[in-house]
């Protein structure tokens, strides 16, 4: 097709998935797709396509180092002063069970709904320990924060992703500033997978369907053996000796300021920086941290971030080469011609995942196929609301799903477990509400 390479298009993507799943790594497979693919785009000269390509992305992406670095600084800060157990202590008088703990988690992901990564951050860090007391393994608790996360942030309108979803269906539909909004609302109910998503991660939670496959395998291993994490793993994370609990107010001061700040400003940055300096004012007169560990902290956190760091710079990287390869539009155009108004919606869903799980762009794939499907949508008059729901649900399923993509390695790192660890355990248990949501969309596409 012309502007784009055929299905060699689909190359990088099928090198990445192959090469990590053989080698059990993430960064090396991203960069080794994106090799390839600038192989078929410059030829002989692909290295150094790929370096320009590395250092526009370097500079494009200066807010997510930034911003993973914060995230870094204030969970380091927090590790160090022992800040959660106070809330760990409280948390436990209600969550002593793992069925009550996975319901503590589910109900905390949905609560902080503002941003994705302000999802998995709030759930993660407040609830990892009481995960690990109840014996959840660190698997199934990584699942668990991005599906919500995932399924949450899309749901509610007044978050950051619904402000970007509202804008992409006003310029679709030739809309006046504000009024996406009102269209977004009325697609809510027919954003199919998040609410799928969401039930089935509670009936994973209180086992009325049960964890299978490597899930099963990690979460006997936690029950069994007591141990949360990988055997692999596990000896890079030995448990420090046993520090004296703090007051909750340690762990509630600097986070209710972090969601406030967030939440007035709408920029999670701002609210990250308020919560760090509230650490420093906290836990260095109370002795929890010593002054030079402290300012320490700040090296330490963007260190500990450096892998999440890479892995989605480098699928930034791998984005950019898929949109010269023409990915997106061979997809997109490979099968727009033999779709109906009734099966409109469950091709825009199940096009809209693909693209998000393989490129880790679920922003980016939302503004590609807004302005192709929306208007399809009108010609073949199918129901716009439920393709708008559709693009949306793909967009999540694709956050959901992708184990290079920031959402899942986010929660990964806060689960100190890794990507391919996701891809493992979390990936096949998304599997059940997909293939729900498919199902759903083909009754709701020809009834509606």
């Amino acid at each position: 097709m012309e502007g784009t390479y055929g299905i060699l298009s689909l190359l990088p993507v099928f090198v990445v998935i192959v090469t990590a799943i053989i080698t059990k790594r993430a960064v090396e497979p991203l960069i080794l797709g994106t090799l390839v693919g600038y192989a078929i785009i410059a030829k002989e000269g692909f290295i150094v396509a790929y370096l320009d390509s590395l250092y526009t992305e370097l500079g494009e992406s200066a807010y997510y180092v930034v911003i993973f670095g914060l995230f870094g600084i204030f969970i380091h800060m927090l590790d160090k002063a022992n800040a959660v157990s106070g809330f760990t202590r409280l948390g436990l008088k209600f969550a002593n069970t793992k069925k009550k703990a996975g319901f503590l988690t589910w109900v905390m992901g949905i609560i902080f709904f503002l941003d994705n990564y302000f999802s998995v951050l709030a759930a993660g860090v407040s609830n990892r320990a009481i995960a690990d007391k109840n014996k959840m393994s660190r698997e199934m608790f990584a699942f668990s924060i991005n599906s919500v996360a995932s399924a949450t942030c899309v749901l509610v309108p007044l978050s950051l992703w619904g402000v970007f979803m509202s804008g992409q269906v006003e310029m679709s539909l030739g809309l006046e500033a504000g009024e996406g909004l009102a269209e977004i609302i009325k697609a809510l109910p027919f954003t199919l997978f998040a609410w799928v998503l969401l039930i089935f991660v509670l009936l994973y939670q209180f086992r009325i369907i049960k964890p299978f496959g490597n899930m099963k395998k990690s979460e006997l291993r936690a029950e069994q053996e007591g141990m949360v994490l990988p055997p692999d793993l596990a000896a890079e994370h030995e448990e420090e000796e046993e520090k004296k609990p703090t007051s909750v107010w340690n762990f509630l001061i600097p986070m209710v300021c972090l969601i406030a700040v967030t939440l007035i400003t709408q920029e999670l940055m701002y609210g990250l920086i308020v919560g760090i300096v509230l650490c420093y004012i906290l836990y260095i007169p109370q002795k929890l941290i010593k002054f030079g560990e402290a300012f320490d902290a700040i090296f330490r956190g963007f260190e500990e971030m450096f892998v999440v760091t890479a892995i989605v710079i480098s699928a930034f990287v791998l984005q950019n080469c898929n949109d010269e390869l023409g990915l997106a539009p061979y997809v997109v155009n490979s099968v727009v011609d033999i779709i109906s108004g009734g099966s409109l919606p469950v091709i825009a869903f199940i096009i809209m995942m693909i693209l998000g799980f393989v490129t880790g762009s679920f922003w980016g794939m939302a503004a590609v196929c807004f302005p192709i499907m929306l208007p399809l949508a009108e010609s073949l008059d199918a129901n716009l609301y439920v393709t708008i729901g559709a693009v949306i649900a793909g967009a999540a399923a694709g956050s959901s799903t992708c184990f290079f993509g920031d959402s899942v390695t986010l929660s990964c790192s806060i689960s100190q477990i890794r990507n391919n660890d996701f891809l493992r355990t979390g990936l096949p248990m998304v599997v059940p509400p997909i293939i729900v949501t498919i199902i759903l969309y083909l009754i709701f596409g020809f009834v509606m």
